[in-house]
């Protein structure tokens, strides 16, 4: 995974294009899916792209793979929180200097629960830190798998049509106007929690 990181963006490009047309490649991406909602800071979002972009036929199968991975990942990070907070979960946080903002995570899957875990999809905030406070909470675990499921199908059939509809210009879009999303994000978690509230 390490091999996709880099500082430049056409280093970047270029070797998650190799990944992509790589028969390994299918394989990655669920390893960094699964990463991503349990232990790991890395976006599947940087291998399904260009993978997206390069075989657009395989759409529907590379966005299969990122949900199940990653849903399966989720459920690790709540194991984590559920069942190892004091021996993993909590070092976890820190490392990642999450420790602040974790305790309004848990505060936020406590106030709207299933609503906050498919908002996420939305948001800028890591998976994993929601997955890991959903378990911190006890939340309920059945509750907790169909809006995981939801919030990573949601997420990753959002990225796989936009991709595959407008290619590299929805690439150049999200690039230009990266913040407006993060901003769309947020309005549309608290839009929902809202609607929770109210309800």
């Amino acid at each position: 995974m390490m091999l996709l990181l880099s500082g430049s963006r056409d280093v970047w490009r270029r070797r998650a294009e190799a990944f992509s047309d790589s028969p390994w490649g299918l394989a990655l991406l669920a390893l960094i899916a699964f990463a991503d909602s349990s232990v790991l800071p890395v976006l599947p979002d940087l291998l399904l792209v260009p993978m997206l972009l390069i075989r657009p036929e395989r759409s529907v199968l590379l966005c299969t793979v990122c949900v199940a991975a990653s849903s399966i990942g989720a459920l690790v990070g709540y194991g984590i929180g559920h069942l190892a907070w004091a021996a993993a979960g909590q070092r976890l946080v820190e490392i990642y200097g999450q420790a602040d903002n974790f305790r309004r995570y848990q505060q936020l899957v406590e106030n709207w629960g299933v609503w906050i875990i498919i908002a996420k999809s939305f948001t800028p905030i890591p998976f994993k830190f929601i997955a890991i406070a959903a378990g911190v909470a006890s939340m309920n675990l059945f509750s907790f798998t169909v809006a995981a499921v939801l919030g990573r199908f949601l997420h990753f059939a959002i990225v796989t049509a936009l991709v595959v509809l407008w290619g590299t210009r929805f690439v150049r879009w999200v690039e230009t106007y990266h913040r407006w999303f993060v901003g769309i994000g947020l309005a549309a978690a608290i839009g929902l929690g809202l609607a929770y509230a109210l309800r």
